[in-house]
């Protein structure tokens, strides 16, 4: 499970920005992630057959749940580091390069803005803050350099964002039971055929 766990961590980064793709299209990566680490796991986990059905859902529970509190922790950090991102606050990052700064520095003051409205308007900010605002709002403005933009996660926001996480959890899931599911059988299960092992056809 700690390889699993390992893994999953390392997919999370990129599984909270495939989230944003149209259409919601960016949950099937969920089941996809599931299904590749749960392959690379099982040679690991292969000793430890033979397990029951509900011990590998649950296994598969727990590893989907952690991935996704790590998944919206990188979605905090993305949809904060994007706040500020261009065509947004044109006229600060003009007055930045006229101030002899970088456009750099408005993104990371509107990152810091949006943190700051987080913990100001959904205590106590944060990734707790953050959950509480794409489910209840999903919408502010903040204010850098005297510009003002609105930062929006658009059809995310409201009673969806805990939908499609839901959905992107159970996807996840999935994937990595049904890479488990051989460590139910005693003996190695494989769909190709052993030197000189008959084959039979169905009709």
């Amino acid at each position: 499970m700690a390889l699993a766990f390992g893994l999953l961590v390392g997919l999370d980064w990129l599984l909270a920005r495939l989230l944003w793709l149209p259409f919601y299209f960016g949950i099937f990566f969920f089941l996809v992630a599931g299904l590749i680490v749960g392959a690379v796991s099982f040679r690991v986990a292969r000793g430890a057959r033979t397990l029951t059905r509900g011990r590998i859902v649950r296994g598969a529970l727990v590893l989907a749940s952690l991935s996704t509190l790590v998944t919206v922790c990188w979605e905090y950090r993305f949809i904060a580091a994007t706040a500020g991102a261009p065509p947004k606050f044109t006229d600060a990052r003009n007055a930045a390069l006229r101030a002899g700064r970088t456009p750099r520095d408005v993104v990371h003051q509107a990152a810091e803005s949006f943190r700051a409205a987080l913990a100001e308007g959904y205590p106590p900010g944060g990734v707790i803050g953050y959950v509480r605002w794409a489910i209840s709002s999903g919408k502010m403005k903040i204010k850098v350099a005297g510009s003002t933009e609105t930062v929006s996660i658009d059809d995310h926001r409201g009673l969806i964002w805990p939908i499609r996480t839901l959905v992107a959890l159970l996807l996840m899931a999935i994937g990595l039971w049904l890479s488990y599911e051989p460590l139910r059988s005693p003996e190695p299960v494989s769909n190709v055929l052993a030197p000189g092992e008959a084959y039979e056809e169905l009709d």
